[in-house]
């Protein structure tokens, strides 16, 4: 094994272990992985956006909206949180417009916003938290892996050549497969959901991730930057590893909150998770 792949999946096993014990462990110690990671996303977006001359103003206004974002989120406010996100982002925008400029830092405040304030409120779910990260992890993981061995055994057309040379049809359809059947797995061994339900899920969520990861590829295409930082060896920084996953988690909180008969958990959870996986 050469040193750069040792180094690669050391950090990434240390990693994975890391997040897993504190998804376990829940509470305080996830909503401070969820904010911390907020605000990394944060960074790292705006260090790349930054080649594109930002102004201290905006630097100021999507810091304090992810401030007051972190607060609203160890206040399990949850939908505050949520619009707190988006008016720094509008206010972003704004002064973006008057300074004649794009609008991609205001994008990166609602993506680093709305990540923290959906990891934290699905883990924030009551009995079925735990359950329901561990089943986006399934997914998202699965989908990654399969996606990635199965576009090179396979080749084919490519998915999005523009925007990721790399990424095959064949690819995305084994992935997508993939990710279902592990999604599925997990669903039924942890709560003993709803097989046909969770298939749907699963197949929301794995597309979702596959999203995710091209609007990454697509963003640092735009600003010709390969790895978003360096923070974790082997892999570049935060945002190369939850590109995925950041898309997936909103799209499981959105599809919580819109199901009918939202429900309260009974250990005062918000009901998103019991919405999703609830047998």
């Amino acid at each position: 094994m050469s040193r750069e792949l040792l180094v690669r999946t050391a950090s990434g096993v240390t990693l994975g272990l890391v997040v897993l014990a504190l998804t376990w462990i829940g509470g305080l110690a996830f909503k401070l992985l969820s904010v911390v990671g907020m605000g990394l996303v944060f960074y790292e977006w705006f260090r790349i956006v930054q080649t594109r001359q930002l102004s201290k103003t905006v630097w100021a206004i999507g810091a304090v909206s992810l401030l007051l974002v972190a607060i609203c989120i160890f206040a399990r406010w949850g939908g505050l949180a949520m619009a707190v996100s988006a008016a720094g982002a509008g206010l972003c925008m704004l002064v973006r417009a008057l300074e004649g400029r794009d609008a991609w830092p205001a994008i990166g405040v609602v993506y680093a916003g709305f990540a923290g304030v959906a990891f934290a409120e699905l883990r924030d779910s009551g009995q079925y938290g735990f359950a329901i990260l561990i089943f986006l992890f399934a997914v998202v993981w699965a989908t990654d892996i399969c996606a990635y061995f199965g576009g090179r055994h396979f080749g084919g057309p490519k998915l999005a050549p523009v925007i990721s040379p790399g990424k095959t049809w064949s690819g995305f359809a084994i992935g997508l497969f993939g990710g279902v059947v592990a999604g599925t797995i997990a669903a039924v061994v942890l709560v003993g959901s709803s097989v046909g339900w969770i298939i749907v899920l699963a197949t929301l969520i794995s597309v979702s991730g596959q999203v995710g990861d091209l609007f990454e590829s697509g963003f640092k295409r735009q600003f010709g930057v390969k790895d978003s930082g360096t923070i974790i060896p082997g892999h570049g920084g935060v945002m190369d590893r939850v590109d995925s996953i950041i898309f997936a988690a909103f799209s499981a909180y959105l599809v919580g909150v819109a199901l009918p008969g939202h429900r309260m958990s009974a250990d005062g959870g918000n009901g998103i998770a019991l919405q999703l996986l609830g047998p």
